[in-house]
């Protein structure tokens, strides 16, 4: 086996080939075709995301409303407490 060489026949036209496949590969390449090809895979894909989206957007929502709500409150009740209140003249 030490002595044992692999020689293969070289092909002139291995090159141009393989450029004309790579080149014919790339022509095709669209994000249309990309989707159909994989439309179990986009699909799950845009389901993460807009279930992510949703849960985050939903928390921020809740976080936004719960800042209102604590600054309407403090308004609130600083409106109602009497030490604050200046006399009217």
């Amino acid at each position: 086996m030490a002595t044992w060489r692999v020689e293969p026949a070289s092909d002139p036209g291995f090159r141009r080939a393989v450029r004309e496949r790579l080149q014919a590969g790339s022509a095709s390449a669209t994000w249309a075709a990309f989707a159909r090809r994989r439309a179990a895979l986009v699909g799950g894909a845009l389901a993460v995301a807009l279930v992510g989206g949703a849960l985050g957007g939903h928390g921020s929502a809740r976080a936004r409303v719960d800042e209102d709500r604590a600054r309407l409150a403090s308004a609130y009740v600083a409106g109602l407490d009497a030490r604050l209140m200046t006399p009217v003249r």
